[in-house]
């Protein structure tokens, strides 16, 4: 997903209080990718909601600073957005627009590549199906899908795979060239590949199920199949459409990106608009609720962001839910995230949800450090009296 070096400028959305402007772009080694995937390549679309939920434009966020905890500076949230490779950032308090930018040459009609900010999308999607009796968490996967009853997978249930603890030999890699499982479940990287015949040569275990948490997409990519087999004649994104994208409220299409066997790529590739990315957040943080109506089950969003320390866990924070971040302070807070800098922080308390998206040069973010530590920033400065 990394490709070659570029410079462009970036440009200020209207919001309340501010001008339009422009900001030239101080980075010379972000990515070109992760702009408008679809086009190009095979992919399902999601059609907008007829009448779209409107996020209003609010009060101007105004100057945001931050420090980290080991370094004595103090920097603002626009020295961030000049250091790092951020192509948007959108902050929304309640269903507010307080503050939209978009760096890079981005408008706000592209869709931008989700990287795994598609799992939790994937996963709100579970929740639906959950609901609905098509799978249950405690389901094993050989009872899904009759053809892995002798495989890795066989004695996982859903929520083993939603909490990447499957247990399955499996090794992670986002390297470019790596031979590794998540890459190779990738639409983008081996479009002409079989996911589920794939996935269904894995014989090998490395722990018993639910008992070790290991990250890989290739376990989204199999509750993919799963779902799939679920939902009878429907891909996953008309399952999309109907369930969650038009009645959530979606103002411009979704794009899944999917392989040349229609499998779609639901543990990194789905794009849309940054609106879009904030509605979702908007949702998570409204436990499932946009306009008063139920789209997920509030007691899904519960479970998701549940920090269940009796669960398998990564060694330290942010600790994993269904599908979903977890910070250390949880109490609802998540986060959707996925490589090279694509985030949605939810944050019920503070009522914030924040759309990061990037292209950066490494998985690894290089902005990380500084992108939470402004997070909580913004928070406490939306939390105080204005």
């Amino acid at each position: 997903m990394k490709k070659t070096r570029g410079t462009s400028l970036g440009t200020l959305v209207l919001v309340t209080g501010l001008a339009l402007s422009s900001q030239a772009w101080a980075r010379n080694d972000c990515s070109e990718g992760f702009l408008n995937p679809q086009n190009g390549n095979p992919h399902n679309t999601a059609n907008a909601a007829p009448v779209p939920f409107p996020l209003k434009q609010g009060l101007a966020l105004g100057e945001v600073s931050y420090k980290l905890r080991d370094d004595p500076n103090t920097y603002t949230l626009e020295q961030y957005l000049a250091k790092f490779c951020t192509t948007g950032f959108l902050v929304l308090k309640e269903d507010q627009i307080v503050f939209e930018r978009y760096l890079q040459g981005r408008k706000p009609g592209d869709s931008l590549l989700s990287a795994s900010m598609s799992k939790t999308i994937f996963a709100l999607l579970m929740g639906i199906a959950v609901k609905e009796g098509k799978l249950a968490l405690d389901e094993h996967i050989s009872a899904v899908l009759p053809d892995f009853k002798e495989g890795a997978f066989a004695d996982d249930t859903v929520e083993d795979l939603l909490r990447m603890s499957s247990g399955a030999a499996l090794f992670n890699s986002f390297e470019p060239g790596a031979d590794s499982d998540n890459r190779a479940v990738n639409p983008l990287i081996y479009p002409r590949q079989d996911i589920r015949e794939y996935l269904g040569r894995k014989k090998e275990r490395a722990a018993a199920p639910g008992t070790v948490f290991k990250y890989n997409g290739a376990q989204t990519a199999l509750l993919g199949a799963a779902l799939a087999q679920r939902v009878g004649g429907k891909n996953l994104t008309s399952y999309l459409q109907e369930k969650l994208w038009i009645p959530m409220g979606a103002e411009a299409k979704g794009y899944w990106i999917k392989n040349y066997h229609d499998e779609e790529g639901v543990q990194g590739q789905f794009a849309a608009t940054l609106h879009d990315f904030a509605r979702l957040g908007y949702l998570v943080m409204n436990q499932g609720r946009v306009n008063g109506k139920e789209v997920v089950p509030a007691d899904w969003i519960a479970k998701m962001t549940e920090l269940r320390t009796d669960r398998p866990q990564p060694s330290h924070p942010p600790y994993y839910g269904l599908h979903i971040w977890i910070p250390q302070a949880a109490g609802g807070r998540a986060m959707f995230w996925g490589v090279n800098g694509q985030n949605i922080f939810v944050d019920p308390v503070a009522r914030v949800v924040i759309v990061h998206t990037g292209n950066g040069p490494r998985a690894e973010f290089d902005g990380n450090r500084h992108l939470f530590a402004l997070r909580d920033a913004i928070a406490r400065s939306l939390s105080a009296p204005r």
